[in-house]
């Protein structure tokens, strides 16, 4: 079985594949347009774990979260609003929203940096 770290980078890899057939037709191709296009691209996945997903949302939501707003950050936030509306919606708990959402949700990209995703990219 795959760990999550090489689950996302083979998607990651897939949407650069994407991204370069998408690219501009006769647009020279920079490799860090490249990249950054596939790293905003909609993601299959949140590559977490459930109960660290789980310790991060409460931990956020209790303004205990110490990251700056970065890549991470808008990670578990982005988690936290998708489970809060099912919380409001359904009536659901945050265990049985986030089970919901790491199931059946895509994630709105895949929350790396750019020298990651370049890294992943020449490496792989």
């Amino acid at each position: 079985m795959l760990s999550l770290i090489e689950t996302r980078n083979r998607h990651f890899l897939n949407a650069c594949r994407q991204a370069l057939v998408n690219y501009p037709k006769g647009e020279v191709i920079c490799v860090e347009t490249l990249i950054d296009r596939a790293i905003h691209s909609e993601a299959p996945h949140y590559y977490c774990t459930y109960t660290y997903a789980l310790r991060m949302i409460r931990v956020l939501r209790h303004g205990r979260l110490r990251l700056r707003r970065d890549r991470r950050y808008l990670q578990w936030e982005e988690l936290s609003d998708r489970c809060r509306r099912l919380e409001e919606s359904r009536e659901w708990s945050l265990p049985r929203a986030l089970a919901h959402v790491l199931a059946r949700g895509k994630a709105s990209q895949f929350f790396i940096a750019v020298p990651t995703g370049k890294y992943i990219f020449l490496h792989r």
